[in-house]
């Protein structure tokens, strides 16, 4: 029975030459294409900016799979050159680590982007609300235009403003945690990748 241990799992897979270019190449595509995207998709920059940030890094979490794959391709396709894979191995851990902590900064802009829609909304119907009641105390409303219906045009706002804080809100959420959750699977993945290569050159 063969034990597989250590450095083994790598060991034991056929490397000739032309394997290891394949992977380099292919990798290295992978790679070209999301700093391409990422470089078009950040143009201009405007850190400062919470659409900007927000834009972007939905950008950075539905290219990551991308980014994975092509680090580990790169990353297998290197190992027969020791310096250069720990220096792959470096950069995935230090990938990892900042994919991880951009997870904060995904929640934090999320927040503050709900919180700007609810206001927004609350905002908007504050001021319909306003109208309507002003209405309703005018004496030269025309006929048709009943205290009742104010009434009636009030209760609907309130409903209305009530659904759309609740989608606003649902909407924030679902795409805050789908890019938490690809942010924080990549970065885990990174972490992972880079202690095997780094396991595989001790």
């Amino acid at each position: 029975m063969t034990s597989l241990s250590g450095s083994s799992a790598f060991d034991s897979l056929p490397s000739p030459p032309a394997v290891n270019h394949i992977f380099l190449i292919v990798g290295l595509a992978c790679l070209l294409g999301f700093v391409i995207n990422l470089l078009t998709a950040a143009l201009p920059p405007d850190l400062m900016a919470l659409e900007w940030r927000i834009g972007f890094m939905q950008q950075v979490s539905s290219r990551s799979v991308s980014l994975f794959l092509g680090l580990a391709m790169v990353v297998y396709g290197s190992l027969t050159w020791r310096v250069l894979s720990r220096y792959l191995a470096l950069a995935c851990l230090v990938g990892g680590i900042l994919f991880l902590l951009s997870g904060v900064i995904v929640i934090r802009d999320g927040l503050v982007l709900q919180n700007q829609a609810l206001g927004t909304i609350e905002s908007e119907a504050t001021e319909i609300r306003s109208q309507l009641q002003t209405a309703q105390v005018n004496p030269n409303l025309p006929p048709e235009v009943t205290p009742q219906r104010i009434g009636e045009a009030l209760s609907q706002l309130e409903v209305q403003a009530e659904a759309l804080s609740q989608n606003a809100r649902s909407s924030a959420t679902q795409s805050m945690m789908s890019m938490l959750s690809t942010q924080v699977v990549t970065g885990i993945g990174l972490l992972a990748l880079g202690r095997v290569a780094i396991k595989h050159n001790s």
